[in-house]
């Protein structure tokens, strides 16, 4: 009985893992082209019952720890992974602590807008928000975690390469608070320029904490 139960754990793992390959590029495809519509449909989803809910997208928080992954092994791939010391010298130390950081900024814009709102902060309540930000993280996640990865594999170690990577990040950067711009404007229902103001500074609080918890880390 146990061992039927274990190869049913093994096709059910299986199985998943195989969809994650059909659904994590549609998932990208239409977050990059349509990043409004699905972030409605992070929120929507959430009303239907546990295994209905994002059958045809992959989940946020998996779609943002893919691409996280994903990126780590770009980094493996192209030789330019350099072990850590300390605490992140182990790769599943270093894994999980990429995957909290580019958590944070999810975290901080959702907590932001409850507070906006004057929404009590609750585990309920933050769950809507979180997800949202989740979808629209990993794209830019991806592109801060491997432009110099990509840059220097293609242009080698020169200014060329690091100027192209920069300009990649700073692209990233530019659509990333495009969008909290947007989105804060929509659920606030304010102008887009106060939209803007709140994006940017709810971004540099959560640069900040993370820079934080990357100095306490690595004092471990």
């Amino acid at each position: 009985m146990d061992f039927m139960k274990i190869l049913k754990s093994l096709e059910q793992a299986l199985y998943e893992v195989m969809v994650w390959l059909v659904f994590y590029p549609l998932t990208m495809w239409r977050v990059i082209t349509r990043p409004g519509e699905m972030m409605a449909y992070a929120d929507d989803e959430l009303d239907d019952e546990d295994e209905d809910r994002y059958s045809d997208k992959l989940s946020p928080p998996i779609f943002l720890a893919i691409t996280l992954a994903l990126s780590h092994l770009l980094e493996i791939a192209t030789g330019q992974f350099t072990r850590q010391e300390g605490f992140l010298g182990d790769e599943r130390n270093l894994l999980a602590f990429r995957m909290i950081v580019f958590s944070v900024f999810p975290l901080v814009l959702s907590v932001r807008l409850l507070r906006r709102q004057g929404i009590a902060l609750d585990r309920k309540t933050l769950r809507p928000p979180f997800y949202a930000q989740c979808y629209v993280a990993a794209p830019w996640a991806l592109v801060s975690g491997s432009a110099v990865l990509v840059a220097v594999s293609l242009r080698g170690e020169t200014v060329e390469a690091l100027g192209i990577a920069l300009a990649a990040i700073a692209a990233a950067c530019v659509w990333y608070l495009a969008l909290q711009a947007r989105w804060f404007a929509r659920m606030l229902s304010i102008g887009i320029w106060r939209g803007f103001g709140l994006a940017v500074l709810t971004f540099v609080q959560a640069t900040v904490l993370v820079l934080l918890l990357g100095t306490l880390v690595t004092e471990i």
